[in-house]
C-alpha cells in the first residue's frame, strides 16, 4: 500500500485543479509558481491600487501607515502565505519516509498490515474528497461576506486602505480577495494537519511492535519525532503574522513590547504543545511497551545477576579463570545499559532536539520584536552584559 507515491499533500480538488493548469505535477517541483502566484494575486492589486490612491510609500502619503509600512500585511502575504506554500512539498516528502518507515521496520504484524492499509486508504479518501476543501473555502470568504469591512486596519490611525473613514478600492481588495486566499491556505494547512493526526491516531490503536530497548529510547518510534517536527513551519508562520500584528502597534500605537509580552510567551507555548500532541496518541502504546519491558528485563536481570553471583562468588573453584579472563563482566555492564535504555524509555515520541527544534521554530520570528523595541546599542549592552 506504501510506496514513494505516496503523498498527504497531493490530493483534492486544489491540487487537481492547479494540476490541469500544468501549474504542479507529480513529477514536477514547482509549487515556486503557485506561491509567486498567490503572492501577485494577492499584493499586486494592491501595490498598482495604493500608488494611484498616493498611499504606497512611506514619507509620500497623506496616511500615517502606508501600504509599504504594513507590517501584519507584509508578514501575511509576502512571508508566511508564500512560506507555507513553499513548504508544504518538503513537509509530504518527510511524511511519505514516516509510512514507508513503518513498513520497513517490521512495525507492523502480519496479522495487523490489512487495517494498517485501510487506514492508509481511508486517509487517501479524505485526502481527494471536495466536502473538506469546499468547507475550508465557505469559511476563507464568509468573513468577507457577513462582516462589512472595518473603519481602520489600526483604531486612530489613518492607514491606506481607507481615506477619509471611507474603504478605498485597495481596501476592498485586500478584504475581500486578498485575506480570503490567505485564510484558505491556511485552513488547507490545518486540514492537512489534522488528516495527519487522525491517521497518526488510527495507528495508536494498532498492535504495532514496539520494542522498549530499541536505542532510540521511543520503542522505535522516535522517527515520528523528527517527522513530526517538520510541522514546525507552522509556528514559523505563526510567529511572523504575530510579530508584524506588534510590529504596527509598537511603531503607529506605541505599545511597548511589555504590552505584548504574556501574548508573546502564550504563543510559544500553545504553538510547540499544539504542532507536538498528535504525538501524544502514541501514549498508550508505549506506556504498555515500557510497563512490559521493565518487568521482563527486570527479570532477566535477576537471572543474570543470580548467575554471575553464584559462579562468581559462591561457588568459585580455585583453578576457576580469572574474571579479567571472560566476558561476564563485560555482558553485565551491557544489559545494565540495554535495561537503562528500558527504564528511561519515553512514552510520548518526543526527544529533546524535537521539542527544541519546535520552540525554535516559534520563536526565531519573534526575534524582529526585540530591534523594534531597543536600539541597537541596548540590544548591546543586554547582550554584553549576559555574557560578562
Amino acid at each position: 500500500m506504501i510506496n514513494d507515491s505516496f503523498s498527504l499533500m497531493r490530493g483534492g480538488p486544489v491540487y487537481r485543479l492547479l494540476r490541469a493548469l500544468k501549474l504542479i505535477g507529480p513529477n514536477r517541483r514547482t509549487t515556486h509558481l503557485v506561491a509567486l502566484m498567490l503572492t501577485l494575486i494577492a499584493v499586486a492589486p494592491l501595490v498598482v491600487l495604493t500608488a494611484l490612491d498616493g498611499t504606497l510609500l512611506p514619507g509620500f502619503t497623506v496616511v500615517k501607515m502606508p501600504l509599504l509600512g504594513d507590517y501584519t500585511l507584509i508578514a501575511r502575504f509576502l512571508i508566511a502565505m508564500p512560506l507555507l506554500v513553499l513548504a508544504a512539498p518538503i513537509c509530504d516528502d518527510f511524511v511519505r519516509q514516516a509510512l514507508i518507515q513503518f513498513s520497513r521496520s517490521r512495525m507492523v504484524h502480519p496479522i495487523q498490515r490489512g487495517p494498517f492499509d485501510a487506514a492508509i486508504l481511508r486517509m487517501k479518501h479524505l485526502r481527494d474528497s471536495s466536502t473538506p476543501e469546499i468547507v475550508c473555502f465557505l469559511l476563507a470568504i464568509a468573513p468577507a461576506l457577513l462582516y462589512a469591512l472595518p473603519v481602520g486596519l489600526l483604531r486612530g490611525v489613518s492607514d491606506w486602505a481607507h481615506i477619509g473613514g471611507e474603504p478605498t478600492a485597495a481596501g476592498y481588495w485586500l478584504g475581500i480577495v486578498s485575506t480570503s486566499i490567505f485564510r484558505f491556505v491556511n485552513l488547507i494547512w490545518v486540514w492537512r494537519f489534522l488528516l495527519w493526526a487522525w491517521l497518526l491516531w488510527r495507528f495508536s490503536r494498532l498492535d504495532l511492535d514496539v520494542r522498549a530497548a530499541h536505542p532510540d529510547g521511543a520503542g522505535g518510534l522516535g522517527f515520528l519525532g523528527v517527522i513530526q517536527q517538520r510541522f514546525g513551519i507552522l509556528a514559523v508562520a505563526g510567529g511572523v503574522m504575530l510579530t508584524g500584528y506588534c510590529m504596527n502597534h509598537m511603531i503607529y500605537l506605541d505599545y511597548s513590547i511589555n504590552a505584548f509580552k504574556h501574548l508573546l510567551v502564550g504563543y510559544v507555548i500553545t504553538a510547540v504543545v499544539v504542532i507536538l500532541a498528535p504525538l501524544l496518541v502514541m501514549g498508550p502504546l508505549l506506556a504498555k511497551a515500557k510497563r512490559n519491558g521493565v518487568l521482563l528485563y527486570s527479570l532477566l536481570g535477576h537471572e543474570a545477576s543470580h548467575t554471575f553471583d553464584r559462579r562468581w562468588l559462591s561457588e568459585r573453584a580455585a583453578d576457576a579463570p580469572s574474571l579479567l579472563d571472560t566476558g561476564d563482566a563485560s555482558a553485565i555492564c551491557d544489559f545494565t545499559a540495554v535495561y537503562a535504555t528500558v527504564r528511561g524509555m519515553a512514552i510520548v515520541p518526543v526527544s529533546r532536539w524535537n521539542l527544541a527544534w519546535v520552540l525554535v521554530c516559534a520563536t526565531v520570528p519573534l526575534a524582529p520584536l526585540a530591534f523594534v523595541a531597543l536600539s541597537f546599542d541596548e540590544i548591546l549592552q543586554h547582550l554584553a552584559a549576559i555574557l560578562a
